[in-house]
């Protein structure tokens, strides 16, 4: 049976017994299945969506037929993204960007349009596709309106949503965004019969409109968005607090989308607007369920609505404009960032991350073709452009990560030259410089201990040495690298690294070839522990062991006990589970497994056991948790 004869069987079910839920269970499936897959190929969630909506679409598997219907109804998503990212702008954070938003943005913007423009006669000319100058003009600006869905999600898995880095390219799609009403009024200028002054003076009168719609929105938010959620919090219910806080986005996108704006923006500054208020935190958990689903399901819309048949019968032009049109655009991206005095590094990171064109090109080019700018096929092929770009940007962000990552180690290697003797000699070598070395390097620099630092993570050792740092570029799994960090006159080799195989491999070599040096290795847990015993650690620490303990400690005050007395149990808890630590070491190597288990299982009740004889031992008695918690409740208001 077809794709279609099931999706019609199907659907005439759900019309028999109910709604249809084929398209809804449709949807979820590709992203629960393609979402987690592309992240564990490390190509990430949004290329995960954006294939599977490909295939689900009705290019491949024809499985959902209306991806425009769905797309339109995902662009929430995207409203409520903007939402999210403007509550954490307060007002004046925004007023200090106004010089990036209307100065960095209006140079790259007015680059990439004059770079653009041409091109596209250029390419349709040779193509046989005579597209003139005022198509060429539409198809060229609705590509350097950059995706702001995309941009805005891979910022915030990179975490550098906050970053400067980060803020300027927010900057830029904020100024993209306001510039959708001018747009469409030169389109409409541009258009026969645009000339005409009623034409144009009724495009006068719009953008009027929405800087009306602008200050109201402004003007709400700013005397009455607040006392409404003081107002409304008396209820003390959490669905009236979630349904006004949609109600707030929502209503905000739909009064922009009135008075001609993009939606996108009136939830950015009603984000804005809310950003200092007391119910910040409550909201941004309120919306960000709605805003991943949502927002996942745009990606997936924007895969559905990649027509493969324009693509096939039009692929000259429509790859001719993707390279085209990236390749101008990130040129002039890089341009711009370079003539700001951006460095080398961020301008090359912000051309690959904007090289992309954005949903506000569908916009812009309905609107063309609906007074007759654009004709009806280049809008659809100038369509597949701006998906297909969409779908390379996170493959480009890839392999510039990994382009970068190689550098970088080539440029350690370069100016420290790593594998000769040139390295610095200490008597105490530390191999990784995760959250765990630093901690054990900090301590002994500040007693005037000075380590060898070795780590294998280019971009790390790049932010370490930004704070100080001298760390060396290197796997400590080499003996020829251990050599060269002075193991052979070391006395203490502490294995610190985040890979478990690494650290055992490590810690086995060093043993074998240098059985003078003291090994000290971080363990992952109990099993990791009795590895790196086997194969000769002298001391191996748990890497939560200790804070775990500090942390039972605090919550044994919390429940009454007294600090001294907390302490004693933390201590006597230590000492024995060390002691049967030990002992297990030995009885895993000797017994079979399942007599392992059950010394383990009955080492709970010994452990038990002995903590009352030591505190019988100590003249004791056990604490009193009924009266602890009589008291605690007692001291309530």
């Amino acid at each position: 049976m077809s794709a279609d004869a099931i999706t019609q069987v199907a659907a005439a079910g759900g019309a028999a017994h109910g709604p249809n839920l084929v398209p809804m269970v449709t949807l979820l499936a590709a992203a629960v299945i393609a979402v987690p897959l592309f992240k564990r190929l490390g190509l990430g969630a949004v290329l995960g969506y954006l294939a599977a909506g490909l295939l689900i679409g009705p290019s491949v598997l024809g499985l959902i037929d209306d991806p425009a219907t769905i797309l339109q109804t995902a662009e929430l998503g995207v409203v409520m993204f903007l939402f999210i990212v403007g509550l954490e702008m307060r007002p004046a954070h925004l007023w200090q960007m106004r010089r990036q938003i209307f100065g960095l943005g209006v140079l790259q913007v007015g680059l990439a349009m004059a770079l653009l423009t041409p091109v596209g006669v250029v390419i349709g000319a040779l193509l046989g596709q005579d597209l003139g100058w005022a198509q060429a003009w539409v198809a060229g600006t609705g590509f350097v309106l950059t995706s702001t869905a995309i941009v805005m999600q891979m910022l915030v898995e990179r975490k550098q949503l906050t970053s400067p880095a980060g803020q300027k390219v927010v900057s830029i799609l904020l100024l993209e965004d306001l510039l959708i009403v001018p747009l469409l009024a030169i389109v409409t200028f541009m258009a026969p019969g645009g000339h005409e002054a009623t034409g144009w003076l009724s495009r006068l009168l719009d953008i009027g409109l929405a800087l009306g719609a602008l200050l109201v929105l402004l003007a709400v938010g700013r005397w009455l968005l607040n006392p409404l959620f003081v107002l409304l919090s008396a209820a003390r219910s959490r669905e009236v607090m979630t349904a006004t806080a949609l109600l707030v986005v929502l209503g905000a996108a739909l009064w922009m989308d009135l008075g001609g704006l993009s939606t996108a923006m009136g939830a950015f500054i009603a984000g804005v607007m809310l950003a200092e208020s007391s119910f910040r935190h409550q909201l941004e958990a309120d919306v960000e369920p709605f805003k991943g689903l949502l927002l996942g399901l745009f990606f997936l819309a924007v895969g559905m609505s990649m027509d493969l048949t324009v693509i096939a019968a039009q692929w000259p032009l429509v790859l001719g404009s993707v390279m085209a049109y990236m390749l101008l655009k990130s040129a002039a991206i890089y341009g711009i960032a370079r003539l700001v005095k951006s460095s080398h590094e961020v301008a090359l990171e912000r051309m690959v991350l904007m090289a992309q064109g954005g949903e506000f090109a569908f916009v812009l080019y309905a609107a063309a073709t609906s007074v007759g700018l654009m004709q009806a096929e280049v809008n659809s092929i100038y369509s597949a452009v701006i998906i297909l770009s969409m779908v390379l940007t996170p493959l480009m962000l890839i392999a510039h990560g990994r382009w970068v990552s190689r550098c970088a180690r080539r440029r350690i290697n370069e100016s420290e030259r790593a594998y000769d003797t040139e390295m610095d000699q200490s008597p105490v070598i530390i191999a990784g410089f995760g959250r765990f070395g630093q901690m054990v390097g900090r301590l002994l620099l500040a007693n005037g201990v000075v380590s060898t630092i070795m780590d294998n993570d280019a971009e790390h050792i790049e932010s370490m040495r930004q704070f100080g740092f001298h760390v060396y570029y290197g796997d400590a799994t080499r003996l020829d690298l251990l050599q060269a960090a002075g193991a052979a006159q070391a006395r203490v080799l502490v294995v610190a690294v985040d890979d478990k195989e690494a650290a055992q491999t490590i810690v086995e070599r060093a043993r074998q070839a240098y059985p003078h040096l003291q090994v000290y290795a971080r363990a992952y847990d109990v099993a990791h522990y009795y590895e790196l015993r086997k194969i000769g650690a002298h001391v191996v620490q748990r890497e939560v062991y200790e804070s775990s303990l500090r942390l039972g400690r605090h919550v044994l005050e919390a429940l009454g006990v007294g600090a001294y007395e907390a302490k004693e149990m933390a201590d006597a808890f230590r000492r024995t589970n060390e002691r049967q630590v030990e002992a297990f070491a030995r009885l895993r190597e000797q017994a079979e497994f399942k007599d392992y288990i059950q010394a383990v299982r009955t080492s709970r009740e010994e452990l038990e056991r002995q903590l009352r004889e030591e505190t019988a031992h100590r003249g004791k008695e056990g604490h009193d948790w009924e009266a602890s918690e009589r008291r605690a409740r007692d001291e309530r208001p």
